[in-house]
């Protein structure tokens, strides 16, 4: 038989131990190419100047991802590898004492992984061509781009880009076989499966201390982490140091709190001679030495698919709820009072050589004051917890606007008016981040002494509206409405022109003419804000932190499950005989389904269990620097997460069950047909 025909052979005899390896290698080809084809989509070769930037920048971005990404595949491929190559051992012994040549045998081996790697490659381009389509979709919608610019493409820079990865990395596997079977000796392969690993450690002493030692790493670096952030730089290598810290406890953890665990069971009689907890705990304790990092591994990059996920939707939810009211003008313009004076801005455009006669349907001019009273004087007796992006509003003073000019703001909204008698005020606020405190101080407040005025509440209920525009998300902390008379008693900090657009004007037009004025804001105190140029930067910045967070959390899941997956089915197939042996002694069916079930369980949960808690600490640090990022609260949404971790991780964990289950069967099948 030629060294072809008996590759093809073996492909198709071993098709179920390569099957979970081919799966995942083709989700891996199929999400690689489709996030490095999202530039390749015509519909971002027309943005708008903002726009264009981001898209840009998130081109940049993955791309300098793509190869962590790579990486870490790569690390799944060679490490799935060597466990594929274990469980042929025996066949490789068996061709070795036949009498056929290491070299032919590695050839033979490195002709198998390449024949699944081509498939792999084929079938995960083709899957990958049609969830880039879905990803363009997606993608368009973030970045809020007609979808009737859409079209279905191919992209050939990330065709080259993943063959180019993935052949890179198939070499290095081929090669790291034929060097491993090359090597290996004749009893190595003949017994490898029957080979029980010994724990390192059997001081129990030492290993009470390696578990203390580990919980004390683990929490020094949350409390660097807390105090110095998850952001290093050159400055500060605390945070480096905390990341040392946590791996290294995380290692020690799974190596000497596993053992402890396991001693602890084999101590308490009760439960170690229950069942198959005998057999169970021997199982698991029979791998212990390389399965720690194997677990260490998987901690980590759980935590960051879990971090990356719930932060990157989380984003896209809130992106969602807050976009449509925060943007109800297509331009303001300020003048600060203190550099302008009193001002009529449309008139200082005009000599700028913007007409917005031209362009306006509709505009109105309010001022805005400030008041003596601060935020903190509002939120007094109150159990106050700001967000970081607002650590500073409780010294800032309250915005003023008067009944009039807030009516004139409503106008151009097309809202109806609001009234208020002359002793009374409203609060205004659309602010999630004070909301409740203005919210509480309202219903509290009997009266309010404005600069010597008393005013009543008109009202009990927050206005929710946005009087002028200066970000998505945190637009307005909390403004006082008051009668125009006490409004003109206080000083004026800010003038502010509100605009609407004719229908069909260039946007484009206006915002080339508006550039130099904001460019000159220190100098002459004249700045803008535009709808489209908000909404961009705004869409954009989303985009760029969904993407990442997601790409890197599904890919890291994906990684996670299939790691586990691929060890349990090779450690199951190599125990077989185990089994059979339990089988022959009388053992019970559904002990023994038992048995296998807890075992893989155990191997998937271990592992999730602390990568939920460091993921639960590191969720809201991550948070709190996409809030300052983006300029808004970011509302925490763990269901869509949990659900993506119940299809694929659940999935993975009950695929490799059922597929131990049917392995172990069928080999008590065939000894009883012998």
């Amino acid at each position: 038989m030629t060294e072809g025909k008996l590759i093809l052979r073996n492909v198709r005899k071993n098709i179920e131990d390569y099957l979970i390896y081919f799966l995942t290698l083709m989700i891996s080809v199929s999400m690689f190419y489709a996030f490095n084809s999202i530039q390749s989509q015509p519909a971002f070769r027309d943005l708008d100047a903002t726009k264009q930037l981001l898209s840009d920048q998130l081109g940049i971005l993955l791309s300098a991802l793509s190869v962590v990404v790579a990486v870490v595949l790569a690390f799944l491929i060679l490490y799935a590898n060597q466990f594929l190559l274990k469980r042929r051992k025996k066949e490789l012994g068996i061709y070795t004492l036949l009498g056929m040549e290491k070299r032919k045998i590695s050839r033979i081996f490195a002709g198998e992984t390449l024949c699944v790697g081509v498939l792999s490659l084929l079938f995960g381009l083709l899957s990958g061509l049609l969830l880039s389509q879905g990803l363009s979709i997606v993608s368009l919608r973030l970045f809020a781009i007609d979808m009737s610019q859409f079209q279905v493409v191919f992209s050939m820079s990330a065709l080259k880009k993943t063959i180019g990865c993935f052949a890179l990395i198939f070499l290095i596997v081929m090669l790291l076989n034929v060097r491993t079977v090359s090597s290996v000796k004749l009893i190595d392969l003949l017994t490898a499966g029957r080979k029980n690993e010994v724990l390192v450690l059997k001081n129990k002493a030492a290993q009470i201390f390696l578990a203390v030692l580990s919980v004390l790493c683990i929490v020094s670096s949350g409390l660097l982490i807390q105090h110095y952030g998850i952001l290093p730089s050159r400055e500060n290598a605390w945070f480096q140091i905390a990341a040392v810290l946590l791996a290294a406890g995380t290692v020690l953890f799974f190596f000497s709190v596993s053992a402890v665990l396991l001693t602890a069971i084999q101590a308490n009689k009760n439960l170690y001679l229950k069942g198959l907890n005998t057999f169970l705990s021997r199982q698991i304790g029979s791998k212990i030495k390389t399965d720690f990092l194997t677990m260490s591994v998987v901690c980590g990059l759980l935590t960051i698919s879990i971090c990356g996920i719930s932060v990157g939707i989380s984003s896209a939810l809130t992106m969602n709820e807050t976009s449509k009211a925060a943007l109800p003008y297509d331009l303001n313009v300020f003048a600060d009072a203190d550099t302008t004076g009193e001002t009529d801005i449309a008139a200082y455009l005009r000599s700028r050589d913007v007409d917005l006669g031209n362009y306006a349907d509709c505009t109105a001019q309010i001022s805005l004051y400030e008041a003596e009273i601060t935020y903190g004087d509002l939120f007094e007796g109150q159990d106050v917890s700001l967000w970081r992006i607002d650590s500073a509003a409780p010294k800032a003073g309250v915005g003023v606007v008067s009944i009039s000019d807030f009516n004139r703001a409503l106008a151009v909204q097309e809202k109806p008016p609001v009234s208020l008698a002359d002793h009374e005020f409203l609060l205004n606020c659309n602010y999630k981040g004070t909301l409740p405190y203005m919210d509480t101080f309202l219903q509290s407040c009997a009266e309010l002494d404005l600069n010597g005025t008393i005013l009543q509440p008109g009202r009990k209920t927050l206005l929710g509206e946005t009087i002028w525009m200066t970000s998505v998300g945190n637009n307005d902390r909390g403004t006082l409405i008051v009668p125009d008379p006490v409004a003109a008693s206080l000083a004026k900090d800010m003038n502010i022109l509100l605009v609407q657009y004719q229908p069909g004007i260039n946007t484009d037009e206006v915002l080339q003419k508006m550039i130099p004025i904001g460019l000159e804001w220190e100098t002459l105190g004249y700045r803008y804000t535009e709808k489209i140029m908000l909404s961009s930067m705004y869409y954009g910045s989303c985009a760029l932190l969904v993407f990442l967070c997601c790409y890197i959390g599904l890919v890291f899941l994906l990684i996670c499950a299939a790691l586990l997956s691929l060890k349990q089915l090779t450690e199951t197939a190599d125990n077989v005989y185990r089994y059979g042996l339990l089988q022959k002694l009388g053992t019970d069916r559904g002990l023994l389904s038992g048995a296998l079930f807890w075992q893989v369980a155990i191997f998937f949960i271990a592992p999730l269990l602390p990568a939920g808690i460091f993921s639960a600490f590191g969720i809201g640090k991550i948070t709190a620097i996409a809030e300052e990022f983006l300029n808004m609260h970011i509302s925490a949404n763990l269901g869509v997460t949990v659900w993506m971790f119940l299809i694929v991780y659940g999935g993975y964990f009950m695929a490799t069950y059922l597929s131990c289950r049917q392995m172990v069967m069928e080999k008590q099948r065939e000894e009883l047909e012998i």
